[in-house]
């Protein structure tokens, strides 16, 4: 019983962080063309704490055979794949709000 409750919690875990990191689109493109966010360094600390969040789910996806049972072997290829896009866009997006947004300008 206790495999089930770890393999439950993992699932749990990889749908948090994956929610988590689809927040981060609307955050990431919120401020690109609304420019919310007036403190930079609010700014910068949010784009990476999203970036963090996105950053086991490539890792979780390929290490456990078992997250997603129904999935087949393409699902979970397509999966992985998806993850690993949403890891290198929010590291993308990171890099160049963090590098380039000044410290008194919005974007």
């Amino acid at each position: 019983m206790e495999t089930r409750q770890k393999m439950v919690a993992e699932a749990r875990l990889f749908v948090r962080l994956g929610l988590m990191a689809f927040l981060g689109f609307a955050f990431y493109y919120a401020h690109l063309f609304f420019g919310f966010f007036g403190n930079a360094f609010l700014f910068k600390a949010l784009a990476v704490v999203f970036l963090f969040a996105a950053v086991p789910l490539p890792i979780i996806a390929v290490n456990n055979k078992k997250l997603f049972p129904e999935l087949g072997g393409s699902g979970k290829q397509v999966l992985t794949l998806a993850t690993v896009l949403l890891l290198v866009h929010h590291f993308m997006m990171t890099f160049v709000f963090v590098m380039f947004l000044q410290q008194g300008h919005n974007g």
